[in-house]
């Protein structure tokens, strides 16, 4: 059986670098605050034989940055009637163009939504077919900035992204050949190459028997046409809990399942896990180019933490908890729940939040990596972008009607 991954913008133990046993000297510190306020945050920068390494202490509890998110979204896009272009079906991503306009990937529809910035419906580009611009069965899935003010969407099940102008002009497509060896592009990179992955093949195990996995994910840089520019290697993926029986192998929902993250930051590219507090970055020449790590207490899951986690994900199902006792307990808890690069090249790291914890909270780092302070998101939020004073992204109500919101963001804060 194989499986596949698409976009994860989610190893016991580090991952293979090896480091110089003789550091050099301390390029930067920086304290941020203290006892009197700020979280005590201290930051390290240093050099390892070429390899920045940046040391974050980890903040207060109750610290947190002075930006603020503001009290109530400015921009609503989704209704449970009227007007058919307001409802939305799968709104998988959103973000905006530098005009302010709001592009919305609703991919039960095949369409690409357009928003004024007010959210007033303007148009809609592509819609489900086969042909130019067009989109596959449950696409698009994703977008991202394009270079020169375009915008790409993402096809992972197709193998393919689309790059239309801001105008909404189609202007080609990349469908990924099976001689590249890559299954999905993860994003593009400012000289118009694509980071793009694929993950390795998994057999399964003996009928009867259930595994933690993690099969390895392949990364590479790919020309604009298509070709391999440079394969960059092996790296852990995502684990999969994985049931074989005598009529197949299929993954199960494993409740605290360590993910594998692949990003563009910048003109580095980072591909890691959330196995421990660790972003690892590197040039796309594959040789590592810095390491971010924050101060971070790992928490081991308990038996009790496990069944509650199969209660909550099955509700009104108590025969799911059978499988929990042949499920093994992993060593630690995520150390972090999910990244996003910002529109000034932050990192925004949502912080894992144990059942019962409603407190959504992110650690802010800067564009080299010194952590910067916490922000807290709106409740039952998903984020899709950052800019400079927007946070976008995506939610459903109690109805499971889906919305697409901009939430004002105020970075004056110390």
């Amino acid at each position: 059986m194989t499986f596949r991954t698409t976009r994860t913008i989610g190893a016991a133990g580090a991952l293979p670098v090896v480091f110089s046993a003789v550091l050099s000297s301390v390029l930067y510190v920086a304290c941020a605050g203290g006892p009197d306020g700020g979280g005590g945050l201290r930051s390290v920068v240093r050099d390892s034989a070429g390899v920045t390494i940046v040391e974050n202490g980890r903040p207060l509890p109750e610290s947190r940055l002075g930006w603020r998110v503001g009290p109530e979204a400015t921009v609503s896009i989704g209704t449970a009637g009227g007007d058919p272009a307001y409802e939305l079906f799968r709104a998988l991503d959103a973000m905006r163009l530098s005009d302010g306009r709001i592009v919305v990937a609703n991919a039960g529809s095949g369409e690409l939504r357009v928003f004024d910035s007010d959210g007033v419906h303007l148009e809609s580009w592509g819609g489900q077919g086969d042909g130019p611009g067009e989109f596959g069965v449950m696409a698009p899935r994703g977008l991202e900035p394009w270079p020169g003010d375009s915008l790409m969407a993402r096809e992972p099940f197709q193998s393919r992204i689309s790059i239309f102008s801001a105008a909404g002009t189609f202007g080609r497509a990349l469908r990924l050949q099976p001689q590249s060896g890559y299954q999905s592009v993860v994003g593009p990179l400012p000289d118009g190459r694509v980071l793009a992955q694929t993950l390795t093949t998994y057999s399964g195990g003996t009928p009867g028997t259930s595994e933690l996995t993690r099969p390895d994910l392949e990364y590479g840089i790919l020309e604009a046409d298509g070709s391999v520019h440079r394969d960059l290697g092996v790296y852990p993926g995502s684990e999969l809990y994985v049931v074989t029986t005598a009529q197949g192998t299929r993954a199960r929902a494993y409740p605290f399942d360590r993910s594998a993250f692949a990003f563009v930051w910048g003109d580095l590219v980072v591909m890691s896990t959330n196995d421990r507090y660790e972003i690892l970055a590197y040039r796309t020449d594959g040789s590592l180019a810095r390491i971010v790590r924050r101060d971070h207490e790992a928490r081991s899951p308990t038996r009790a933490d496990l069944r509650d986690a199969v209660a909550r994900q099955n509700p009104g199902r108590p025969e799911a908890l059978d499988a929990v006792a042949d499920m093994p307990l992993v060593d630690a808890f995520p150390a972090f729940n999910r990244v996003v690069v910002d529109r000034l090249n932050h990192l925004w790291v949502e912080e894992y939040r144990l059942l019962g914890e409603d407190q959504r909270l992110w650690t802010v780092f800067d564009p080299v990596g010194r952590a910067l302070g916490m922000v807290e998101m709106p409740g039952s939020f998903r984020v899709t972008e950052i800019g400079e004073d927007y946070i976008l992204g995506t939610r459903r109500d109690a109805l499971d009607i889906e919305y697409v919101e901009s939430w004002p963001l105020d970075r004056s804060g110390s």
